[in-house]
């Protein structure tokens, strides 16, 4: 229900930027000639993925996943399983669309996430729902002077205070060889030092 809830929401905004792109002659049409060619020329400018998009490109196919997770408490026990992610470019290749299904522990999940690069704010934004939880988790990223890791921060709400506060959080993608890059999540502690609590390593099938 909530992924048919999303495709709908989803359905009616890209909807919605078509007609009013359709619509654009017709709401300029009155407007002088170089108004209407700027106005152009900067939606173009915007709306057409570039060199950063080549990031997502190399993040598209289908991967086993390798995951260590070490639950964020004393004496926390390193819990492994499995799982599979299916990635793929979408929109002309403007946003890459991701799918997980497997294990967190013992716990079957499922996972979907939306990555993209937004060329008002020069950076990476990535929007993450999953099974085992109901608040989206939105992130902003940049990469590393190498173009092969991604680092990107956000907040999320702590459950031990009810979401009264949040818990800030790091994620890095890195490519670590060919056809295999890995994944890696921190938490912040008291301290406000990041201690990483989630290992994912991805491996190409397709």
């Amino acid at each position: 229900m909530r992924m048919s809830r999303f495709t709908l929401v989803a359905g009616v905004i890209t909807g919605l930027g078509i007609l009013v792109i359709q619509a654009l002659p017709i709401m300029f049409q009155d407007q002088a000639e170089p108004a209407r060619d700027t106005m152009q020329a900067q939606m173009i400018k915007y709306g057409t993925p570039g060199k950063p998009h080549e990031f997502l490109k190399r993040l598209a196919g289908v991967w086993d996943v390798e995951i260590t997770a070490t639950p964020p408490m004393p004496g926390g026990q390193l819990q492994k399983s499995k799982g599979t992610m299916k990635s793929q470019l979408i929109l002309d290749g403007r946003y890459l669309r991701s799918d997980f299904d497997g294990m967190m522990g013992n716990t079957p999940s499922k996972g979907f996430q939306l990555n993209g690069y937004n060329n008002f704010k020069n950076v990476y934004e990535t929007l993450w729902i999953d099974s085992w939880d109901t608040n989206f988790l939105v992130m902003t990223g940049t990469l590393d002077p190498t173009g092969n890791v991604m680092t990107s921060t956000g907040e999320s709400p702590d459950p031990m205070t009810d979401g009264k506060t949040m818990q800030k959080i790091k994620t890095e993608v890195s490519f670590i060889a060919d056809g295999k890059y890995r994944f890696e999540l921190y938490m912040a502690g008291p301290d406000g030092q990041f201690v990483r609590t989630l290992e994912m390593v991805f491996t190409r099938k397709m």
